[in-house]
């Protein structure tokens, strides 16, 4: 379980095709390198979670695997490229985004970025798979970072960024067009899915 906080940054080495997926090294600070275990430690990599396999004081590897590939945009990523990491919340830790799991729902796109003042204002575009989830002014997660959504319309969304989001996360890197790993708030997902089930239920009481 992680909070959408993202406290550091990591640089893509090598991406090695294997297998049933592919293999990730990172270049990461010694901060985060410090605190992880191999085949224990849980890191969010844009917003999905990993299981560490190695890691030395320069950088760590991780499997992604195929299922990961396809929901994410992992696929995508090329050598040089940043990305925002994440360790797991502890108990005792401050809640200061809200719950992610780590379990990216699906990949949207950035339709546009607009300075707005000191702050920015991103909009993007998802499948209505998605979309139908959201509702205004709720948390989600963008590349692992925590925001707060509004402006639904059919197909897109918007979050509004204050500086020290963007220059201290890899959206500073990112461009219109570009694609996001998209985490819908757990909350949201159970109570449609409770929702839609209930009616489904009064529908064949009343039939």
């Amino acid at each position: 379980m992680f909070t959408g906080i993202i406290r550091y940054l990591g640089e893509v080495m090598k991406l090695q095709t294997v297998p049933g997926g592919k293999r990730l090294q990172i270049k990461a600070d010694s901060g985060i390198l410090s605190r992880l275990e191999k085949s224990i430690t849980s890191v969010a990599i844009n917003g999905s979670c990993h299981t560490v396999e190695e890691f030395d004081t320069k950088q760590f590897s991780v499997f992604s695997s195929f299922e990961t590939l396809k929901k994410t945009n992992l696929n995508e990523l090329s050598s040089g490229d940043f990305v925002n990491l994440e360790l797991p919340l502890t108990i005792g830790s401050f809640l200061d985004g809200h719950l992610v799991q780590g379990h990216v729902d699906g990949v949207g796109r950035i339709s546009s970025i607009q300075r707005k003042g000191e702050a920015y204002l991103y909009r993007f575009t998802a499948e209505n798979s998605l979309v139908r989830y959201l509702v205004e002014k709720d948390s989600i997660a963008i590349d692992g970072v925590s925001l707060t959504l509004f402006n639904i319309s059919d197909g897109s969304f918007q979050v509004a960024v204050i500086p020290e989001t963007v220059e201290n996360t890899a959206l500073s890197k990112k461009k219109e067009g570009n694609s996001v790993n998209i985490e819908i708030n757990v909350f949201a997902k159970y109570s449609f899915k409770f929702s839609k089930e209930r009616n489904a239920k009064f529908e064949e009481i009343f039939q």
